[in-house]
């Protein structure tokens, strides 16, 4: 049993991901180079817990994954997997990339704090998976409805390109 299908792949939509990903390499590498600049030079952009955060690594990670978002989005495709190009909103899977995505968050919430000595870290197995339960409740509903919202949102973008784009072809075509 495969744990995850291998669904054809079209050439084309895997091309133009992987333009779309050189460019998001580049900024990402460009982006975590001006952190290292900036940190030789004693600039830090500290946050989070203690300050352990570097906030300008998170900014450039981040606006790396919506420039990446956008760019794909522009070229109309939805993601780079088989519902590059899908008429219809696969929830299924988007709902299943949320709840995945909001166990994750409260397990890595739950670690940080626990690391950052938490006082409930110490007080036994039932108060922390009683903390990760309080965690999860809340965190897994709110994580896969902002995935749910976003890429609904980036889904009809991409198909509005995608039929503008066409229109577009038909019009030189006649």
């Amino acid at each position: 049993m495969k744990l995850f299908r291998n669904k054809a792949r079209d050439e084309r939509v895997i091309a133009e991901a992987n333009r779309v990903y050189r460019l998001g390499f580049f900024i990402l590498t460009f982006g975590i180079l001006a952190d290292i600049v900036l940190q030789a030079l004693g600039v830090r952009f500290g946050g989070g817990m203690n300050g352990n955060v570097n906030l300008f690594e998170f900014a450039v990670v981040i606006g790396t994954q919506v420039v990446c978002m956008l760019l794909l989005a522009r070229r109309g495709l939805m993601d780079d997997n088989a519902f590059a190009e899908c008429d219809r909103y696969p929830w299924k899977h988007y709902l299943a990339q949320g709840l995945l995505a909001g166990v994750a968050a409260a397990a890595v919430t739950c670690l940080i704090q626990a690391a950052g000595g938490a006082p409930w870290a110490s007080m036994g197995a039932g108060t922390i998976a009683l903390i990760l339960a309080m965690k999860l409740l809340f965190l897994l509903p709110l994580t896969a409805g902002l995935v749910l919202l976003i890429t609904y949102v980036l889904f009809r973008y991409t198909r509005r390109r995608r039929a503008r784009a066409e229109q577009t072809e038909t019009e030189c075509g006649e």
